[in-house]
């Protein structure tokens, strides 16, 4: 008897959920498959070591870029947004796409996803390993792109709890001018510089989250950099279609 999971329907809501699943690390860990939590958006949410290590990216870039990012050019990840997985909850079979690692192979991932209400888990088969002058496709991010976000990254972390950390602070750190960052940071990754730190701080409130070591929504939103809890609320609500109150 074979499972049909064409019926399966997204599991409802509740204060729970992402709680539990988002402890779920031994599950995560234990498989010797790529394993991810994503967004309808197309952001990874949660991954487990065996993707990460093998595409050779930190946790932080993996969950700050869209996973169209880490694609070769002419592919197209798992559609996260297609109707048919947000609505209608009809899973992904077995949809390949090829990933540019840090290292610059190309790795072959075979995908089979499922919805999750608001998120969507997905599990993937490393097929094929290349390098990546044997593919006609470039990535959409050059290997200075990978290594300058890597940079700015590691400056908002290294002010995390600097709240009014400054473009002028940033622009000294990377030894740029506030006009070539604007335009670097909006070239890579399509955001404004400002943009682009707000989503890496929602990255380490995430990351605090997982920690468990934080019980309020204002002890979480300080240790991410943001001086109000109601709009770092706000903004994650926004960011990842979830009170943060059901991850507490």
């Amino acid at each position: 008897m074979f499972l049909n999971l064409r019926e399966l329907k997204p599991r409802p809501m509740n204060s729970n959920f992402l709680k539990e699943n988002f402890c779920f690390d031994d599950f995560f860990e234990l498989s010797p498959d790529f394993m991810c939590i994503a967004s309808h958006e197309g952001y990874f949410i949660k991954v487990n070591s065996v993707l990460m290590d093998s595409l050779g990216y930190s946790l932080g870039e993996l969950l700050t870029r869209p996973i169209d990012s880490f694609l070769l050019s002419d592919e197209k990840a798992i559609n996260f947004s297609n109707a048919d997985l947000a609505v209608e909850a009809i899973p992904c079979l077995n949809r390949e796409c090829r990933f540019i690692t840090k290292r610059g192979e190309v790795i072959s991932v075979t995908w089979t996803a499922t919805p999750l209400d608001q998120f969507i888990l997905a599990i993937g088969k490393k097929t094929i390993i290349k390098n990546r002058a044997t593919e006609q496709g470039t990535s959409s991010y050059t290997a200075a792109d990978h290594l300058w976000l890597s940079r700015f990254e590691t400056v908002v972390r290294k002010y995390t709890r600097k709240i009014d950390l400054s473009l002028d602070i940033i622009c000294d750190e990377l030894a740029i001018g506030e006009r070539q960052l604007f335009r670097r940071t909006r070239t890579i990754v399509g955001v404004t510089p400002n943009q682009y730190v707000r989503k890496i701080r929602l990255q380490i409130a995430m990351e605090a989250i997982q920690t468990g070591k934080y019980r309020t929504i204002s002890e979480i939103s300080y240790a991410a950099g943001f001086q109000t809890p109601s709009y770092f609320k706000k903004l994650f609500k926004h960011s990842y279609n979830i009170d943060i109150e059901n991850l507490l």
